[in-house]
């Protein structure tokens, strides 16, 4: 009799999910499947508005090391070259208006607000995102049928930086949704 193999799904792969699911929900952008380069597994992230290359560029984190498994995240345009991010240092450069440039056609986000601390205000922003779940097949033994299922702002927390060059830090948070009656 033929037993079925229990199998776990690599890092590597829970993170491109995580890329394609998340930033790939907007229509302009398409996540591709990882392929393998010098010990170094590559997911290509293709942002069809070049205008908006270096933004997604910006905000994405490039790189990655699970336990010895090294992830490079490329943004690229649709004729494959490279996009790099922008130089957030620069005087009147705004990292809010570069999240929300990156962000603004994606389903799960609803806006970048300031944090409200005492500090800095321009130095801390909040993404926030709307109440929806964010579900994928990963092997996941705890689900019946293998999905992992996460709040969009843990997704968008594991796959965005939260520091930026400038000082600005960047933290993740769900709008108040309805409440079931």
């Amino acid at each position: 009799m033929n037993e079925p193999r229990v199998m776990i799904s690599p890092p590597q792969f829970t993170l491109w999910r995580k890329l394609a699911y998340s930033f790939g929900a907007d229509p302009e952008i398409a996540v591709r499947n990882p392929y393998e380069k010098n010990n170094t597994t590559i997911i290509e992230v293709v942002v069809e508005d070049a205008n908006r290359a270096p933004a997604v560029a910006g905000v994405l984190n490039d790189k990655y090391n699970f336990g010895g498994i090294q992830v490079k995240v490329k943004v690229i345009d649709p004729e494959g070259n490279r996009v790099d991010p922008p130089d957030v240092t620069q005087p009147g450069f705004s990292v809010q208006q570069m999240i929300e440039t990156a962000l603004f056609a994606n389903p799960y986000f609803y806006k970048v607000i300031p944090n409200r601390t005492p500090r800095e205000p321009d130095r801390e922003l909040v993404a926030v995102f709307y109440p929806k779940v964010i579900q994928f097949w990963n092997d996941d033994l705890s689900d019946f049928f293998g999905y992992a299922h996460f709040v969009a702002q843990d997704v968008f927390a594991d796959v965005m930086r939260n520091h930026y060059e400038d000082g600005t830090q960047l933290t993740f948070t769900t709008i108040a949704g309805r409440t079931f009656l």
